[in-house]
């Protein structure tokens, strides 16, 4: 089994903005969706963060490393990291580890972001993956002035340079079936969502191989899962439990990997039975030491374990 890692990509502008999250949390109606920024207020420290990350994803021996996408933020709330710069900068750390994005795709011009990926191609240690999905809030289509449907791009004789240097493979994402056919037919992958229950993750599997199996494609289904790996289960589920009760997601332990490396291995292994021998995790803490620990646990107790699974 494969264990990748995305980094998040929202950061608290000051303690004021972080206490602005926690009362828009505290305002919506369970079950409903917000993203965490995670810990630093400072960019300079939070780019720092985000290298020691990477590192520890390196020194952890994980099969890959992404980042994720985000447009429009408000100040009053948290400031993003634009995805492609920051890979250039974290391929100093990841050395021959597959490296990429997630993006968001409809804000990309086709033929700049093809040759954005050449360019990084051209310094990449290892493979580029690059993740494309659909989603995005309504503030994120206003702030580029476009609708939310019906934009597309028609191209003829275009030609991009570089050509890229190293493999890059198309990963397409989403949380409905939808999303898990188009991956089938037009995609290297199919990224999961990460709050998909077990009943939905079956479902969207079968159509996935089929729509695989039609375009001639070899299926390759990637799980996406929030993580935390604690020195203990009573440890992870009290760090944990405070977070979830936060909002976290909307998501509850169910859809979340979380306790001990014993337990963490263990829900590895059924979701391998389910058909997922690749796994991408994103720390659900947004504490630096305590997800830097995460890590150290996950390269020295959970990747030897999973490797024959």
């Amino acid at each position: 089994m494969k264990l990748g890692t995305s980094v998040r990509f929202l950061f608290p502008t000051s303690p004021a903005t972080h206490e602005r999250f926690r009362s828009l949390v505290a305002a919506m109606p369970k079950g409903a969706f917000i993203e965490r920024p995670m810990g630093a207020y400072a960019p300079e420290e939070q780019a720092r963060n985000l290298m020691e990350v990477a590192a520890a994803a390196r020194a952890a021996g994980l099969d890959g490393l992404l980042t994720g996408d985000s447009h429009g933020a408000s100040p009053a709330y948290a400031a993003t990291f634009s995805p492609l710069p920051t890979v250039a900068r974290l391929m100093s750390v990841t050395g021959d580890m597959p490296i990429g994005v997630v993006l968001l795709a409809p804000f990309y011009h086709p033929v700049l972001l093809a040759e954005q990926i050449g360019t990084l191609a051209a310094f990449a240690g290892g493979p580029l993956i690059v993740t494309f999905v659909l989603g995005g809030r309504p503030p994120q289509f206003q702030a580029f002035g476009m609708e939310e449907r019906g934009r597309y791009y028609t191209l003829e004789g275009a030609t991009v340079s570089p050509l890229p240097r190293v493999p890059v493979e198309i990963w397409l994402g989403g949380t409905v079936a939808a999303s898990a056919e188009r991956a089938g037919r037009l995609g290297d992958a199919w990224l999961t969502g990460q709050n998909a229950t077990d009943e939905d993750l079956l479902r969207q599997l079968d159509l996935y191989r089929e729509a695989a199996a039609r375009a001639g494609r070899p299926p390759r289904p990637v799980l996406r899962r929030d993580i935390y790996v604690g020195a203990s289960d009573e440890e992870a589920r009290a760090v944990v439990g405070a977070i979830l009760a936060e909002g976290y997601r909307g998501t509850g332990l169910d859809q979340l990997l979380v306790g001990g490396a014993e337990t963490v291995v263990e829900s590895l292994g059924r979701y391998r039975a389910m058909g997922f021998d690749h796994v991408m995790v994103r720390h659900i803490v947004g504490d630096h030491p305590l997800m830097l620990r995460s890590f150290e646990r996950i390269g020295r107790d959970v990747m030897p374990r999973i490797r024959d699974l």
